[in-house]
């Protein structure tokens, strides 16, 4: 099932698409990024497939087809270390810890925002799941709903 995710508030039409292609069995995209010029920038870490073919949808629409994990990871590397804060791999696989980590860093060093609270609700969720309340396949849509909204309040925030 697709993820999306809202990297920038540009209502721009988007001008350039970066699809990048997989041969795995299940899906025949990993995913599909569409910016506009002004946030072109926005795909140079993004690798694939880069033109206009397809392009007129919303800046900053990310679809991501990729498994769970990897769309983690994405959030984690082109996002959340950013902010600064740290990934799962620095919990000891942690997700949840990681999650919890970035939220009490940001609010150390910020006045709480959305984005905070969203990152804790990803957390909680996490924990959730990995605690058993939670079915693992309904944790991860959740996990990654909130890491949705808490990119898209972020570039919100930076005028992305």
């Amino acid at each position: 099932m697709p993820v999306l995710r809202q990297i920038t508030t540009c209502t721009a039409p988007s001008t350039v698409v970066v699809e990048r292609r997989t041969r795995a069995r299940d899906r025949l995209v990993d995913y599909r990024l569409e910016v506009c010029n002004r946030h072109r920038w926005l795909a140079n870490t993004w690798t694939g497939r880069r033109g206009p073919e397809g392009a007129g949808g919303r800046c900053g629409t990310v679809t991501d087809y990729r498994p769970f994990d990897a769309i983690v990871q994405s959030h984690v590397d082109l996002w959340l270390r950013a902010l600064p804060t740290n990934g799962p791999e620095d919990h000891d696989g942690d997700l949840a810890a990681a999650l919890r980590a970035g939220f009490e860093w940001l609010t150390a060093h910020r006045e709480p925002t959305g984005v905070a609270m969203a990152l804790e609700h990803a957390a909680r969720i996490a924990e959730a799941t990995a605690a058993g309340m939670l079915q693992p396949t309904e944790g991860q849509v959740q996990v990654l709903a909130a890491l949705s909204m808490a990119e898209t309040l972020d570039a919100g925030s930076r005028g992305a």
